[in-house]
């Protein structure tokens, strides 16, 4: 076993800046950030907003990256941080307003219901966790026609039965009394088990690619995903924040009231790959973005099954992989200011003259 390293002491050096100068929004990177890379560590904030960054700015087309929004780990904590006892209510809101409020200019330059999909880190009780919200701009399911299944093309929803049989499983009515949902068409159906709100009980199955080849339709819908390394609470309450949050995000940025309840946007917890320690969770969700963006989900059939995304051995090197990536950044970062600096020692000074 690696011997972990003592606590960080000495001088706080800056490593480097990402993205740097000109870019706006750099995220500074220090030893002491560093440090948390060790094994054994918990990750911080900043290298969870670093990594998060440098994937959609490096390894995103543009115009893939522009589908995207991802939070700072902050934003989480300020939207539903506590307020203080001592300090009276003078705006009389409704609490989801309120809790708005705190992070209402998050988003002043975004359209978040023009993005396909938003990440939010959320860090509770020295535990990282991943939320995504799919689709926010969908107003139930849309059916796509499935490029790995062969015959007709899918039918449109609100045509027939069998598609609006399909659009009331996505959406979680007609439900059955064993909590099972049938998904069919003319040719396939499969079985998924959920919870009355959308969470997911108890999934022990991996992603079955022949059972979605078999599908005429793949599924895009409004969903939240709850994605946590250390399987243990459903998290509703946080669905319900997210839920509440786009509501009045909506109603500020439409000018119009929506609602995203649990019959427009279910929430779902995929049972995803799981750390084997008790330190790695923030070191997991980097790796769910990652795998996110590079190994898309194919179709939101609730509840998705990603048990397989990514092996386990992947986690083995991925703090040393983020750390020879912050100090390889900083190495060019360090040869670019040591060739401007040399560029202006040789260009003489054209002060004074015209």
């Amino acid at each position: 076993m690696k011997d972990l390293q003592p606590a960080f002491s000495g001088p706080i050096i800056k490593l480097m800046v990402y993205p740097p100068p000109p870019a706006k929004g750099g995220i500074s990177v220090t030893n002491e950030d560093l440090q948390c890379l060790n094994d054994g560590e918990f990750l911080n904030d900043v290298i969870i907003d670093f990594y998060l960054k440098y994937l959609v700015l490096e390894k995103l087309k543009k115009e893939d990256a522009q589908k995207i929004h991802v939070f700072s780990s902050f934003f989480y904590k300020r939207l539903n941080q506590r307020e203080r006892r001592n300090v009276p209510d003078t705006t009389n809101l409704p609490i989801q307003k309120r809790k708005h409020n705190r992070v209402k200019t998050w988003t002043r330059h975004v359209d978040l219901f023009q993005k396909d999909f938003i990440f939010v880190p959320i860090n509770e009780s020295a535990h990282w966790y991943l939320a995504v919200i799919c689709f926010p701009g969908l107003k139930g399911p849309v059916f796509e026609q499935n490029p790995l299944c062969p015959g007709p093309v899918g039918r449109r929803p609100g045509r027939d039965g069998a598609s609006l049989h399909r659009i009331s499983v996505c959406y979680g009515l007609g439900k059955e009394e064993d909590d099972t949902y049938t998904f069919s068409d003319d040719q396939s159906s499969c079985q998924d088990d959920c919870s009355e709100d959308g969470m997911l009980a108890d999934d022990t199955s991996s992603f079955d690619a022949s059972a979605l080849a078999s599908k005429h339709n793949t599924c895009k819908q409004p969903c939240i995903l709850i994605m946590d390394s250390l399987r243990g609470p459903a998290r509703s309450s946080v669905v319900k924040t997210l839920r509440e949050y786009l509501e009045v995000e909506w109603e500020v940025r439409k000018g119009t009231q929506r609602s995203f309840g649990k019959d427009v946007m279910k929430g779902s917890s995929p049972r995803v790959p799981q750390q084997d320690n008790y330190s790695d969770c923030g070191v997991y969700v980097l790796q769910y973005v990652e795998s996110f963006l590079e190994n898309p989900i194919p179709s939101f059939h609730l509840p998705v099954h990603l048990s397989d995304w990514f092996p386990q051995q992947r986690m083995k090197t991925k703090r040393d992989e983020i750390r020879e990536l912050i100090l390889k950044i900083q190495q060019q970062q360090e040869q670019d200011l040591n060739v401007v600096s040399s560029s202006a020692e040789l260009c003489p000074s054209v002060q004074g003259h015209r």
